[in-house]
């Protein structure tokens, strides 16, 4: 039952992050949370808050759509992709309107029905080139696929 319980508190937080639904979102956490893998965001709910209201700034738009929720008793996995286009301010890069999908995973630890603890595992590089915020490492991506690509044929 515990199993379910944990899924069930996984795809409705997700269902309450695409809706904007901040405070049904958060509801899924302690208040004492433990986050890695957010950026700069503060430990407890408010980081947590903080880091939403930022993507929501960033990208009004955004959504996640789940792949998979595995879960082992106390603890869950969340694969998930990212969908957004970059409206607004984002980690104090200007809003470059550009459409970013990025895949990630969340790892959650629960206890009596809270996720204490999660990580995050995305591609922040991938993400920050996606919205023209590191122009450098896109050009040499493109050099490299372009040479990878010669070589291959």
């Amino acid at each position: 039952m515990l199993r379910d319980e944990n899924i069930k508190a996984i795809q409705v937080a997700a269902e309450r992050y695409n809706a904007k639904d901040m405070e049904g979102y958060l509801a899924l956490y302690d208040r004492g949370v433990l986050h890695h893998g957010f950026g700069n965001t503060k430990r407890g709910i408010g980081g947590l808050r903080e880091q939403f209201e930022q993507l929501l700034r960033g990208f009004p738009d955004r959504r996640i759509d789940s792949q998979d929720i595995f879960c082992d008793g106390e603890k869950v996995a969340h694969r998930y992709t990212f969908y957004g286009t970059n409206k607004g301010e984002y980690m104090g890069y200007p809003a470059s309107q550009k459409f970013v999908v990025s895949p990630g995973v969340l790892l959650h630890l629960f206890d009596r029905g809270k996720c204490v603890e999660v990580w995050q595992l995305i591609d922040n590089a991938r993400f920050l080139i996606a919205i023209g915020a590191m122009p450098e490492l896109a050009k040499g991506r493109a050099t490299a696929t372009t040479a990878g690509e010669r070589t291959a044929r």
